[in-house]
């Protein structure tokens, strides 16, 4: 009777450590990987055997005075083998994620990957030990062991989980910060060009204080991870980690909030040349170019071009595209040469080179440098910078 009891206490311990819920693990970020999909996939089928396994042991146990023993015996024997296997396909689908986490470094990966494999390894040991269990005692010291080593496993699962959660906003922050310092630079650029900066460095201290506040956030939940250390205080110091998480995420939307406004005015900077001569310019980012001339323009991007009188010449292995009024799309453009009058262009990439002549206006926007000349023979002895929205 007593080892019954034993044998009922131990495998209801097993149920109070029942597995995580599939929401525990992150969603990968970006394309779901085909691994992680089927690890994922594997889990739920999984995780529904050892329900059904878990039903069945239930009714039997209840029904146990009037049903032979070896049939109780039985169900606690699958009810235990569906567990082990879903607590590896639970494991499988931990380590796939981790595979796919980008912010995560190669060592990072394989540090986790060695860790959760320990575990996987023992538990297959485990399995097979029950599998080859003969008797309620043997059964119940193999479901002993294995709900001590889930214990373990599960408070290393959550501690893996806040690095991943951590390592995303690392990535996000640094970006950040890089961002903030080409925003400051741009922002000096527009004050010394005599444009009003006053609303862009309102909106850049706002950037970089919600910057600060989401690191303090950051650095709070890290602390909170790297004390977890058993399963009693797992719950506990991962749900207030995920409190500051969620800070952290507020303050990042409101930089990004400031990012957009910073964008739309710089927009409104955009520097604009007029008159007649010549112009050289190059970077990235987007061009409009209209007036009686010609020009020649090459980069990786989109080109757009309107003549009403002259010639386009247009080399590269994208697409053309037609518009309704009139104009001619070319989609991945390598270079091309335009002339005539009333002739608009428009460009937009990367390693953009222009260089035109006439009478008009051009108007960039990005970062890059151009320089510009009366006469083909006078051209300003140094380029200048510029820097606007780019596109």
């Amino acid at each position: 009777m007593k080892a019954k009891k034993t044998f009922s206490i131990a495998l209801a311990a097993m149920l109070v450590l029942s597995l995580l819920p599939v929401g525990y693990a992150l969603p990968p970020m970006g394309k779901v990987e085909e691994r992680y999909k089927v690890a994922k996939a594997n889990y739920l089928k999984a995780l529904e055997a050892y329900k059904g396994a878990r039903q069945d042991y239930l009714k039997m146990r209840e029904m146990a005075k009037r049903e032979p023993k070896g049939v109780t015996f039985d169900k606690a024997k699958n009810f235990l083998l569906r567990s082990i296997d879903a607590m590896v396909a639970h494991l499988e689908m931990v380590k796939a994620r981790v595979d796919i986490a980008r912010a995560l470094s190669e060592e990072e990966k394989a540090e986790i990957a060695e860790t959760l494999d320990s575990y996987i390894s023992y538990l297959e040991e485990k399995k097979q030990e029950a599998e080859q269990a003969g008797n309620r005692e043997e059964l119940v010291s193999t479901a002993k062991d294995v709900r001590e080593k889930w214990k373990e496993a599960r408070v290393e699962i959550k501690k893996i989980t806040g690095k991943i959660i951590i390592s995303r906003i690392d990535r996000v922050l640094e970006r950040g910060e890089e961002i903030g310092e080409k925003l400051e630079s741009r922002i000096d650029v527009l004050k010394q060009e005599g444009y009003d900066t006053t609303e862009l460095e309102a909106l850049l201290a706002d950037y970089m204080e919600h910057l600060s506040l989401a690191r303090e956030k950051r650095d709070k939940a890290k602390e909170k991870f790297a004390e977890i250390s058993s399963p009693e205080d797992a719950h506990k110091l991962f749900r207030e980690a995920n409190a500051f998480i969620r800070e952290a995420n507020r303050h990042m939307r409101e930089m990004f909030k400031d990012l957009k406004q910073i964008l739309r005015e710089m927009k409104k900077a955009e520097l604009e040349i007029k008159g007649i001569g010549f112009l050289y310019a190059k970077g990235n980012g987007s061009a409009v170019i209209q007036g009686n001339g010609s020009v020649f323009v090459k980069g990786e991007g989109n080109l757009t071009v309107k003549v009403a009188n002259g010639t386009v010449r247009v080399a590269g292995e994208g697409e053309k595209q037609e518009n309704s009024d009139g104009s001619v799309t070319y989609l991945g453009f390598g270079r091309a040469r335009i002339s005539g009058r009333d002739l608009y262009v428009s460009v937009e990439g990367t390693n953009l080179e222009i260089r035109a002549r006439g009478v008009g206006v051009a108007i960039l926007s990005g970062e890059g440098t151009y320089r510009t000349a009366k006469a083909e023979a006078d051209w300003s002895a140094e380029e200048v910078a510029y820097g606007g929205a780019q596109k």
